[in-house]
């Protein structure tokens, strides 16, 4: 009786076995004969852009106006007038010294500043014995300040003076500073094969000091009208630049070239025409010829 009883439950088991295999079979010929998987995209339309081709560069802030005092005479430091972060008028008594030199016979000597701004640093202590050149102090005024850059040889003949710079500094990380080329050194170190070059940048509030460390961004040429895109719109699949349109419900792979990487953006210089739609979200997941439905975009 129990072997008759396990007998009925094989034959159960294998039954259910069967019908589940002949679903799965009749569901596949139904997926095979029925509709095509429709992936959704978003997308945009391309229109003509204008955009900057720029530089990036670094360097360190100086005073547009600054400069260091050297002692005249020979002698002891008797005082200093001032101390670090004083203002100093042009003209204004900076240093006292008293003069050990032969046969003069006004010993006292006075050092003025030849500049007006911020007493910045000193160089000696009072009692300190001084010789003709040593600076004894520097003044430096940064109402208007200047990123020191040094720019590639490759790159010099598309800098120009007046060039427009955004100028960001670690101090101020939700600020740009707008700066522009001032000068462009006619030489080329021909250890770096660099040229000195100095962006000029406006000082409100004073937030930027000499010292501190800066990049610029410096706008070397204006396209007008090209064609730009969302760099992530890009693929690079079996070694090649591609993008996909949407063309008649169907995603088409085009190869492009890339004219030049924006960061965010990239222009495009062949593969790609005003008026088509870009395919910028769910591309990732996209074949040539895949059925696609647009969702959004712009």
């Amino acid at each position: 009786m129990k072997g008759k009883k396990l007998l009925i439950i094989i034959l159960s088991l294998f039954v259910i076995l069967v019908g589940y295999r002949i679903t799965k079979v009749t569901l596949n010929k139904k997926n095979t004969k029925g509709e095509v998987a429709i992936l959704p995209v978003e997308v945009v339309i391309i229109t003509p852009t204008d955009y900057d081709e720029t530089l990036n560069l670094t360097g360190t802030i100086l005073a547009e106006n600054q400069t260091e005092v050297p002692a005249k005479v020979p002698g002891k430091i008797i005082k200093y007038l001032f101390e670090e972060g004083d203002w100093v008028n042009k003209g204004q008594n900076v240093v006292t010294i008293d003069r050990d030199e032969i046969g003069v016979e006004f010993k006292e000597a006075v050092l003025d500043a030849p500049i007006a701004g911020w007493m910045t640093k000193k160089y000696f202590d009072t009692g300190t014995h001084v010789n003709p050149g040593q600076p004894l102090f520097q003044i430096a005024d940064y109402h208007q300040v200047k990123l020191m850059v040094q720019v590639p040889e490759v790159e010099i003949s598309r800098v120009k003076k007046g060039a427009v710079a955004k100028v960001s500094i670690d101090a101020w990380p939700d600020q740009q500073f707008t700066g522009w080329v001032s000068k462009l050194s006619p030489t080329v170190d021909n250890l770096s094969r660099t040229a000195k070059a100095e962006i000029a940048i406006r000082n409100p509030g004073l937030k930027i000091r000499p010292g501190m460390y800066a990049r610029a961004t410096v706008n070397i040429k204006r396209h007008l009208k090209g064609i730009v895109i969302p760099t992530t719109a890009i693929l690079q699949r079996e070694g090649a630049t591609q993008i996909f349109v949407v063309e008649g419900g169907n995603a088409v792979a085009r190869a492009v070239t890339v004219d030049i990487d924006l960061g965010e953006t990239s222009s495009i210089k062949s593969g790609l025409a005003l008026g088509e739609q870009l395919i910028v979200a769910g591309h990732h997941s996209l074949s040539n010829g895949s059925v696609v439905k647009v969702i959004g975009g712009k």
